[in-house]
């Protein structure tokens, strides 16, 4: 007997579960049924009742239906689930406006209720960006400070920023300014915050110059970065008071028009659609950190361990840290826990664009040159950290890196380190840490695996592309005196030349002699490349310079190759004097997706050339002051 009531429990509590969405008269029925029944019992394992399931679908039809049979009360209302939250959280989590209305004029006392994170209504609001229903349950009477706030002291706008909705961000500042300051129980505001969100802004995403190359293929990263510099922006923002006496000087957003055809392609391409919600994103963020940063107390941020400049060097959020020291020069001067400064850090991490920008803007750089932490490291100890500037150096320790990367994070190591090297006091050179050793022997430790993996990779694949660079060689040597038509027997000369087609027969031989030179200049490379010491500074230019080399020498090979044999045919009359566009436009993309290929595989070894000749040649040095 038992068994059967359960079992007629469990369908009236499915009927219930799929009519709460439904708004029929047959599914209002079943719920009112069920309501008479069961009242606030809970419909499953999270402790739900069937209120919190009409908050979450607004079926408000139903919901007005309890109140005037007047069987549902305050306290109905107030009946939380497992995770502590009424049926007033889940509408204002999911911005059901028109239940939160109604809930409010039977019982206005629901803001009050907190959930098991001490979370209210607002709260929860704030956190999902809801900006109509945070409205209407801010303007309730009852509705305070503290209603605001979680139990842990975070407000509002750490909710909001936490969450990334950062245009209700901006409306909640401007309604109520004095939140930029507020601090929660662990001292964050919610500029701390922001700077721990470094994928919110472009320098931490994939859609920047400087990271081309870290995804899985260039080209798509390529085009990506055209159409996120493409894609209008929806957000434009308004020229701020330069007067940083008036913290309160609003920077409002305006939201701009953009044509229907823009639109259409923006909701009906994913691709697209996801690359607008990135850029929107970023500049939201960064016209938040602006506003934030006005308002933010930088005299108290001076010796504050939880700064949020410490935190944007480190996390590379380099828009942030140039609007505050823009802003506030002073904050340069700022130092963690471990008494490193932030050039310290942006050297660690090997942060191009950040060290260029503290060494052209900063007013007193010298002295953050000279500056040593409370581990006698200098910034030359820093600058000898296994990593690249690209994203996906991680904190992978150096023995289990293996393959390409280990070639690159070799030669930036070695880079870096002499660019480093030459931006500070000789007399730096050699100073010791704590420990007791000097940059240059702290380099060598932490390299030592890396080098080792990075000669036998190089090894591999220098071996590999000699067995390849050696077959070319030979189809070509051999093709050179195997000429189509064969040669005269008694006078040796080839006949197509009696037959008056030169410019064929030497167009030909352009080809098979051009591929047969790059293929045996590739074989002395190789050759070049094994027979290295593999020293820190081969890294530096020698094995680099050899590595393009090869690579542009063996695409040159293989090309010509491929146009001799094109060439050959020709000869032969193959084509019979036909038109052969079609050939014309495959050898056009076969050049074509070769030359990605090569791109994709190599770009970053290109890249540090760039950067070789930018800081080894182009570079000034700087005046040391004594």
């Amino acid at each position: 007997m038992g068994r059967n009531c359960n079992t007629s429990t469990s369908h009236r509590e499915s009927a219930a579960y799929t009519a709460a969405k439904c708004n029929d008269q047959k599914s209002l029925k079943i719920l009112l049924d069920f309501w008479r029944e069961e009242v606030v019992s809970p419909i499953n394992n999270r402790g739900d009742t069937i209120l919190h399931f009409l908050a979450v679908h607004q079926n408000t039809i139903a919901l007005k239906s309890l109140i005037e049979e007047g069987s549902l009360s305050s306290e109905d209302l107030r009946t939380k689930n497992n995770n502590g939250n009424t049926a007033l959280h889940e509408a204002a989590r999911f911005g059901r406006r028109q239940i939160v209305k109604i809930m409010l004029s039977l019982e206005s006392g629901l803001v009050l209720e907190r959930n098991s994170k001490g979370e209210t209504p607002i709260y929860v609001a704030a956190m999902n960006g809801e900006k109509e229903v945070f409205t209407l349950l801010t303007g309730n009477e009852i509705s305070d400070e503290f209603t605001m706030m979680r139990n842990d002291g975070s407000t509002v706008l750490h909710a909001a920023v936490t969450h990334e909705c950062y245009y209700f961000a901006l409306h909640l500042l401007k309604i109520y300014p004095e939140l930029a300051r507020k601090r929660d129980g662990e001292g964050m505001t919610a500029l701390n915050l922001l700077a721990t969100k470094h994928l919110s802004f472009k320098s931490g995403s994939i859609y920047t110059v400087e990271q081309i190359g870290t995804t899985s293929f260039l080209p798509t990263q390529a085009l990506e970065i055209f159409m996120y510099f493409c894609i209008p922006a929806e957000f434009e923002e308004s020229k701020p008071n330069n007067n940083l006496e008036d913290p309160e000087t609003t920077i409002d957003v305006l939201v701009k028009k953009r044509s229907s055809f823009v639109n259409f392609l923006l909701g009906n391409f994913t691709w697209l659609g996801v690359i607008d919600d990135e850029k929107q994103k970023h500049i939201l963020a960064l016209t938040l950190a602006r506003r934030l940063i006005r308002a933010e107390d930088w005299s108290f941020n001076a010796n504050c361990v939880k700064n949020p400049l410490i935190e944007a060097t480190k996390l590379g959020i380099n828009e942030l840290v140039e609007e505050i020291i823009k802003n506030y020069p002073q904050t340069v001067e700022t130092v963690d826990e471990d008494g490193n400064n932030i050039l310290h850090i942006a050297v660690e991490r090997k942060n191009r664009s950040l060290f260029d920008l503290f060494l052209k803007k900063v007013s007193h750089k010298d002295r953050l040159l000279t500056d040593t932490n409370q581990q006698g490291k200098t910034i030359m100890h820093f600058a000898t950290n296994v990593g690249s500037p690209f994203k996906f150096s991680t904190e992978e320790p150096a023995e289990k890196i293996r393959g390409y990367k280990t070639l690159i994070l070799m030669a930036w190591g070695v880079l870096w380190f002499k660019r480093v090297k030459h931006c500070v006091h000789p007399r730096l050179w050699t100073v010791k840490d704590n420990d007791g050793k000097t940059a240059n022997e702290l380099f060598d430790k932490k390299h030592s695996e890396v080098c080792k993996e990075a000669q036998r990779y190089i090894k591999d694949l220098a071996g590999a592309a000699l067995i390849l660079s050696t077959l070319l060689c030979t189809i070509n040597f051999a093709a050179v005196f195997t000429v189509p038509g064969g040669f005269d027997e008694k006078t040796g000369i080839p006949i197509l030349l009696k037959q008056k087609q030169h410019s064929e027969l030497w167009m030909l031989m352009f080809f098979l002699g051009s591929a047969l030179y790059d293929s045996v200049f590739t074989m002395g490379t190789l050759v070049s490349i094994l027979l290295s010491k593999f020293d820190s500074d081969d890294f530096y230019i020698c094995l680099p310079v050899k590595f393009c080399t090869v690579i542009i020498s063996v695409y040159y090979a293989t090309a010509f190759t491929v146009l001799g044999c094109v060439q050959a045919l020709n000869v032969e009359n193959i084509f019979k004097n036909k038109d052969v566009w079609w050939l014309i436009f495959l050898l056009l993309c076969l050049g074509w997706y070769m030359t990605l290929i090569v791109l994709d595989v190599s770009y970053f070894v290109f890249d540090y050339v760039y950067y070789f000749i930018r800081y080894s040649v182009l570079y000034k040095r700087n005046k040391h002051v004594l």
